[in-house]
């Protein structure tokens, strides 16, 4: 039976490991939300055109997608810890490497490097786990998505005042000192992980994976060039499916295999529809209320306004999402695991119907906005719970990585679905998209939306909540059918 003092000394280095864990997330996010304003002063520093200056996230997004499965197996393998310090060492030299580019090669070598940092929320979440296992350590998992949300908005907050007063590779430099600072820190303060006795890393099924991911969104990212019917991207695409299947084959095959397919069973199925559907809907955000903002009063539905708003409506998107994902805890106890995930997904069904049945004027815009946006960080965050209940602790660093896989697939390929769309309803007069192709986008939105909802309706009960957990109100629904 453990004493009072006991927990107390349990209890002292989680908390300063939840503080320590959710200082990386926001660095880290603010510091990639703080890109997207200093685009165009990158662009002029290096030397870059337009298309090539796209690579500053294009590298981003590929080497964190490529690595974040192999960096879950490694944590898993090695202990969380250990890759924690790694990816850290790696995302700093790509900040260092970023703040001192002349370059266009080098600019994006570092921010190819910062990729790796895509992996940060994954790996705490398996350190988070591995000291508080079980539904008592689901509040800190919501904390740190809410804190990477919300280092994402403050990001694009800063980055306007700091770029007037402070040279804009202070961007990089800021950042850099305080994951320098960080890593320093982890190493004295968070706990020692135990390695796993199983030393085995699957190369072949983690050279399949990498191989299909770079096909499948490079194919994707190279649509709005050359075309979704171009030899180049059916060349892709078709090689991403057989490269995918063959890592699906070798999977089943494998002893230690690099994302077991069968830990956790529906229930990761479900994670997985859920992380497709809520980076689906946050790309589509980011595409369409822009779009619906800047475009004149002449085309009959845009408010011909300027980057003020498109920000306020963002930052709305932004904060309620943030906020939002903290909650996912409690609200699990109170509802229940399986109703809660139904009614975070509700808000994303909602949000395209509320700007399809009526103008979209800018209030219509806000309450979409903020739909998205807390549908998104709540849903995400009980996803991410259900892989924590449902997955063994020395699965979790692999199982919660290949949830932000999928859901970083599901981001750009609604990002570029959405953008095609668009471009096909092209009006020549101004210029600007007809409202026709934001119905088709917005139509096609709620449909995934949905079958997220359903897919969220099959959670398996017995998996993720023992019956004790269940919540009250699910318990008043399940007595009654």
């Amino acid at each position: 039976m453990s004493t009072p003092v006991d927990s107390e000394r349990t209890r002292t280095p989680r908390i300063a490991s939840i503080v320590l864990l959710c200082v990386v997330a926001l660095t880290y996010s603010t510091l990639e939300g703080m890109v997207a304003p200093a685009l165009p002063i990158l662009q002029q520093a290096v030397g870059a055109s337009p298309a090539a200056i796209a690579w500053v996230f294009t590298g981003l997004l590929l080497s964190g997608t490529v690595a974040a499965p192999l960096i879950g197996r490694l944590a898993d393998v090695y202990g969380p810890k250990r890759v924690l310090l790694a990816v850290l060492g790696l995302v700093a030299l790509g900040t260092l490497l970023a703040g001192l580019a002349n370059s266009m090669v080098v600019l994006a070598l570092g921010q190819a490097l910062q990729g790796f940092g895509l992996g940060f929320v994954p790996l705490s979440i398996a350190i988070l786990s591995g000291l508080r296992r079980g539904s008592s350590g689901k509040g800190d998992v919501g904390l740190i998505i809410g804190m990477s949300g919300f280092g994402t908005v403050a990001g694009g907050l800063l980055a306007g005042p700091l770029l007037t007063v402070l040279p804009y590779r202070f961007i990089y430099w800021i950042p850099l000192g305080v994951l320098v600072l960080t890593a320093v820190l982890v190493t004295v303060v968070l706990p020692a992980t135990a390695a796993s006795a199983e030393r085995r890393i699957d190369w072949a099924g983690a050279v399949l994976l990498s191989g299909g991911l770079v096909a499948l969104l490079l194919g994707i990212t190279f649509v709005p060039t050359a075309g979704w019917t171009s030899g180049a991207v059916l060349g892709l695409l078709a090689g991403a499916v057989v490269l995918l299947t063959g890592f699906f084959a070798v999977e089943r095959r494998t002893a230690q295999p690099l994302v077991d397919l069968r830990a956790g069973g529906r229930s990761m199925v479900v994670t997985y529809i859920i992380g497709f559907a809520t980076g689906w809907a946050a790309s589509a955000t980011f595409v369409l209320l822009p779009l619906i903002v800047a475009a004149p009063a002449a085309s009959g539905y845009g408010l011909g306004a300027g980057p003020l708003t498109t920000g306020t409506l963002l930052t709305v998107f932004g904060l309620l999402g943030a906020a939002s994902a903290p909650l996912a805890a409690p609200l699990e106890r109170l509802l229940g695991a399986r109703l809660l995930l139904v009614l975070s997904c509700l808000p994303l069904v909602a949000a395209p119907l509320v700007l399809l049945f009526g103008p979209p004027g800018f209030g219509r815009l806000v309450v979409a906005a903020g739909m998205i946006g807390f549908g998104s960080g709540l849903g995400f965050s009980q996803a991410m719970n259900v892989v924590v209940s449902a997955v063994p602790v020395d699965r979790l660093g692999s199982a919660s990585s290949t949830v932000y896989v999928v859901r970083g697939v599901g981001s750009t390929l609604g990002a570029q679905v959405t953008g095609s769309l668009l471009t096909l309803t092209i009006l020549p007069a101004l210029g600007v998209s007809a409202w026709s192709g934001f119905v088709v986008a917005l139509i096609i939105a709620a449909v995934v939306a949905i079958v997220a909802t359903l897919s969220a309706g099959s959670l398996p009960r017995g998996t993720t909540e023992p019956a004790s957990t269940a919540g009250p109100v699910q318990q008043f629904f399940e007595e009654r059918t």
